[in-house]
């Protein structure tokens, strides 16, 4: 009986901590990214780690409010509820990860998956030299700098201060349509009472 009761009395002390570690979808090498912790059934703060593969240069940095630091070293007095942290990894993969939480030296540990694609940079890079090499190709780009830009009229029709709109091919050969399908109606007519008379 007394140990019936001294385990009902030890059952009480004894928590689980679950954690909910929610990441963004997509993930790029060398772009941070932010994650939200949630931590239930827990009391007290804890100390945040990250641990990518257990190295020290493990390619993993943490943000810790002022400056990027090694996701080898923990975030002290980071987490009590609920938390949101940046990230960032230098190189593409899977990770399976694992995520510390520590408490008055006791340590929890639970499993994540952080998978990370090439970074975009590279792609965004390639596009902006593309540009550049098209513009640089062309002979008459002028580079404005602090130059307010003139507007200059190749049609001499166009007057100097009036307000004008510019009209393309296209549009012209739009509303001359409506024209020749006025014409095309009128001969019709006039093809119809030709006929009676």
């Amino acid at each position: 009986m007394k140990r019936i009761v001294l385990l009902i009395f030890l059952i009480g002390f004894v928590s689980a901590v679950d954690v909910d570690f929610d990441c963004p979808d997509e993930i790029y090498a060398d772009e941070e990214f932010e994650c939200s912790i949630e931590v239930s059934d827990g009391d007290g703060v804890y100390d945040l780690k990250v641990d990518l593969n257990g190295e020290r240069n493990s390619g993993l940095e943490i943000w810790t409010g002022d400056a990027w630091k090694s996701g080898y070293y923990y975030l002290i007095g980071f987490i009590e509820d609920e938390e949101n942290v940046k990230l960032r990894i230098s190189e593409a993969g899977k990770y399976d990860s694992v995520l510390k939480l520590r408490q008055d030296g006791s340590v929890k540990s639970f499993n994540i998956e952080i998978r990370v694609e090439e970074g975009r940079e590279d792609e965004v890079e390639e596009e902006i030299k593309e540009s550049i090499d098209v513009f640089s190709e062309k002979d008459d780009v002028i580079a404005l700098g602090d130059v307010e830009p003139v507007v200059i009229s190749l049609n001499s029709d166009v007057g100097g201060d009036e307000e004008w709109d510019y009209v393309s091919k296209d549009g012209r050969i739009v509303d001359l349509l409506v024209y020749g399908f006025c014409l095309f109606l009128i001969c019709l007519i006039g093809i119809l009472l030709w006929d009676r008379f």
